[in-house]
């Protein structure tokens, strides 16, 4: 997954699956591809989301389950920052 803001900042997540069992190892790979702002830090939040209903009854609900500050200063074009989550 690419994502960014158009001409200053682009970043390429790389993981193994799109969804993952909350038993499961996550692993990846940042990318920094562009950076032409200034970053402080980085946080990365694990989501938990469950759907209940279906059609015009459907409900979602969202909740934070952890995050985790993966990144202190600001990266340069091509630092690679490697993640692995128990």
């Amino acid at each position: 997954m690419e994502v960014g803001i158009e001409d200053c900042l682009h970043i390429e997540f790389e993981y193994d699956k799109s969804k993952y069992h909350l038993e499961d190892v996550i692993v990846g790979k940042i990318y920094f591809l562009l950076v032409r702002i200034k970053i402080k830090h980085m946080e990365l939040q694990i989501l938990k989301r469950e759907s209940t209903g279906s059609g015009p009854n459907l409900y979602n609900e969202t909740d934070v389950l952890t995050k985790f500050e993966i990144m202190d200063g600001a990266p340069v074009r091509g630092e690679c920052i490697p993640i692995r989550l128990f």
